[in-house]
């Protein structure tokens, strides 16, 4: 077994990143959550042991192992099925480079979006946008993705609308330690699946919506 690496590059999605996970693992698959991230945002959402603050090994929590990027190494791909990895807005990883998809998030924000425009890529790297917490002003989501710098294909593009149900869910996911997404806006419920079959073609949408929803209560 050798685990397919899921880039996640821009600004904050750590709860997306975390369904994704519970997803996976409703689907029967061995995941590993990487996180690079400035503010280590993934790893703040399960409960670190004090003795375990500075390990190097991963974390189990509820099925699925965390580990700090520093503590990654390639070889641990032959442990995993999916391998997803917060870079935050680190330009310089060679982890990046390694990843079958690499999923760019922002938002409206331009200091978000000068950001994300000088991150580097692979001309031929297999590409995701996702344009969070958009709301109604003059900023349009057309206009980010005229911004963004490089060509992505509109059927790899996101567009996830300002919900305070999923804020809600995303602030608490931090503060619970216990994943829990029901009644998430119905953009964000879409993106989560077409993700997830992205990653696998071959998985059946029946199994896919089977395990979103046992994800979402939060089993």
């Amino acid at each position: 077994m050798e685990g397919k690496m899921i880039g996640f590059v821009g600004s904050d999605k750590y709860e997306l990143i975390l369904y994704l996970s519970r997803i996976l693992y409703h689907l029967g698959k061995k995941v590993l959550l990487v996180d690079y991230a400035e503010n280590e945002a993934l790893l703040q959402s399960i409960t670190v042991p004090e003795t375990l603050k500075e390990d190097t090994s991963y974390i189990d929590y509820r099925g699925i192992d965390f580990i700090q990027g520093k503590y990654f190494r390639f070889k641990m791909k032959q442990e995993y099925d999916y391998i997803l990895m917060d870079f935050g807005y680190i330009m310089d990883n060679e982890g990046m480079l390694r990843c079958s998809k690499v999923i760019f998030v922002t938002d409206l924000q331009l200091h978000n979006l000068k950001r994300i425009k000088n991150i580097e890529y692979v001309e031929n790297e297999d590409k995701c946008l996702v344009i969070k917490d958009v709301f109604q002003c003059k900023i349009k989501p057309e206009y980010i993705i005229n911004q963004i710098g490089f060509p992505i294909d509109k059927n790899q593009i996101f567009i996830l609308y300002q919900d305070s149900v999923d804020l809600k869910y995303k602030v608490s996911s931090q503060y619970d330690h216990k994943f829990t997404f029901h009644k998430l806006s119905k953009p964000t419920q879409c993106f989560l699946k077409d993700i997830t079959k992205m990653m696998d073609n071959q998985l059946e949408e029946k199994d896919i919506n089977l395990a979103y929803k046992k994800a979402e209560r939060g089993l």
